[in-house]
This record gives C-alpha cells, structure tokens and sequence, in this order.
C-alpha cells in the first residue's frame, strides 16, 4: 500500500468513507453529498486508529515551535487528541462547541495556560466554521494556535475562505481529491464520475440539482 493513499486505503476498506450519486447522502445542513465521511467508525479497529495516530504524531513532531497541548475538538476529535496526546507525552484538552450550561460553564476542559502553543486535532472538516470556531476559542483563552490537523478533508471552498481570516492552514491527513484519485487507480470509480464528484467541492449547495436534478 503506497504510503501516501494509507489513510484513504484504509477509510475506504472499513467503510468510513462511502461514495453515492444518484441517490446522495444528505448532511444535517441540508446539502445534498455525494461523498460521506464517518470517521468515529476509526475507533473500532486498534489497527486502523494507530495508523492515524501516527501520521498525527508524525506531523507534530515536525512542527516549529512544538507543540506543548493538544486540542482536541468535541466531540469526535477527543478520542484521537488523547491517543496522540499519550503517544507524544503531552497535556490535552478538548473544546466543546458552546460554554457549558452548568457547573463552570466553560468550554475549553482540561487545563491551559496563557501562551502554550497548541495544536488542534479534529476529525474532519467541511466548511471549517466549527473548527474555526474551536480555534477562536482557544486564542482567546491565551492558547498560541499552531496548527489544525484532521483526518479528513471535503476540501469545500467555503473552508479555504474561512480558514483565511485565522491565518491557519488546516492540513488533512487525507482528501476528497486524493481519495478520489485512489478509487479511479484503483478501479472503484471512473474518471468521469470522480470529476462528478469533486465538483461538489465548489457549489456544495447545487451540486446535486447541476448533475441529477430533473
């Protein structure tokens, strides 16, 4: 397996990752996908998790400054920011989406100083507004944001807009592009349906009625 389709291999092969035209998958928002990524299936299979971990850890090694916290975002990035958190021997913390109602309201849980460089773990991103948002929260806790890794990417325009009002450049471990690639090399998929496909990253609202609308 080429090391550099491993995440996506091993997406596809436990089902995290499902490819559907015509009928498409439906998010919560409304839009209509042809592609659906449910990564929280990753925490069933030890091994399939440790390879994600250990690209994670890879990847924050490498970073300059270090990262002294990671953050993992709630509630499907806490498992990973604690496997990876563990494996590098590093303080953790997790961000909720909103304050607590009760108790001490708040919504950075775990313990972080003013000015530790942080690095967020999350575990995919669409249009990037909750992970922007997870971002936010820290810089104004005091947090130095270095980076925001995640395990998969729609690659959504909307995000690369997002993402450029915080200066932050998330980077995936794997994406809609080049898993797509794997698929039409390997068969799954032709060329013509994977353009089909990656079209969605552009107009995610009218992708479905541009292609399959009567």
């Amino acid at each position: 397996m080429a090391k550099q389709h491993v995440v996506e291999e091993t997406l596809l092969r436990i089902g995290a990752v499902v490819i559907s035209m015509d009928p498409p998958f439906k998010w919560a928002s409304g839009i209509r996908s042809p592609i659906y990524c449910d990564n929280r299936l990753l925490i069933s299979y030890p091994g399939a998790r440790s390879l994600v971990v250990d690209r994670f850890a890879e990847i924050v090694k490498g970073m300059t400054p270090a990262p002294g916290v990671i953050a993992g975002t709630a509630t499907s990035g806490i498992p990973f920011a604690a496997w990876l958190a563990d494996r590098l021997n590093l303080p953790m913390v997790y961000v909720r989406a909103s304050e607590k109602a009760h108790g001490r309201g708040r919504s950075i849980e775990g313990v972080l100083s003013e000015g530790e460089v942080v690095v967020v773990i999350e575990d995919l991103i669409s249009t990037g507004g909750s992970s922007a948002a997870v971002v936010r929260r820290l810089k104004e806790a005091g947090a130095v944001v270095t980076g925001l890794l995640s395990i998969f990417s729609y690659e959504l325009e909307k995000a690369a807009e997002t993402f450029s009002g915080l200066s932050l450049t998330p980077k995936p471990l794997a994406t809609i592009s080049s898993l797509l690639e794997l698929a039409v090399d390997r068969g799954h998929l032709s060329r013509e349906d994977a353009a089909i496909v990656n079209d969605f990253r552009s107009d995610p609202d009218g992708w479905y009625d541009r292609h399959f609308g009567k």
